[in-house]
């Protein structure tokens, strides 16, 4: 995965109460990591553990069995290293 370097970025601000900001503060102390990134490891593990609903009957339904069984990359159409010999 690229870093957040590579990436562009937008600003996100958001208030909060000072109990809220306690809370964070006192994970991100435990955890021995910075406030920014308790909230981001947080919303990565919450994103991980949604599941993907399908309609009955679309391709994904249909092949949801072969989900997950392959490997290698991810989706090596978004890398253009991967796409060379493919057209310009």
């Amino acid at each position: 995965m690229a870093s957040t370097k590579d990436k562009k970025t937008v600003w996100f601000g958001m208030k909060l109460t000072p109990e809220q900001k306690e809370k964070i503060r006192m994970l991100a102390a435990e955890k021995g990591v910075t406030q920014k990134q308790v909230i981001l490891d947080l919303l990565n593990k919450e994103m991980e553990q949604r599941t993907i609903h399908s309609k009955p009957g679309s391709f994904l339904d249909l092949n949801r069995d072969l989900y997950g069984s392959a490997e290698g990359l991810e989706d090596g159409s978004t890398n253009p290293d991967h796409m060379k010999e493919y057209g310009t």
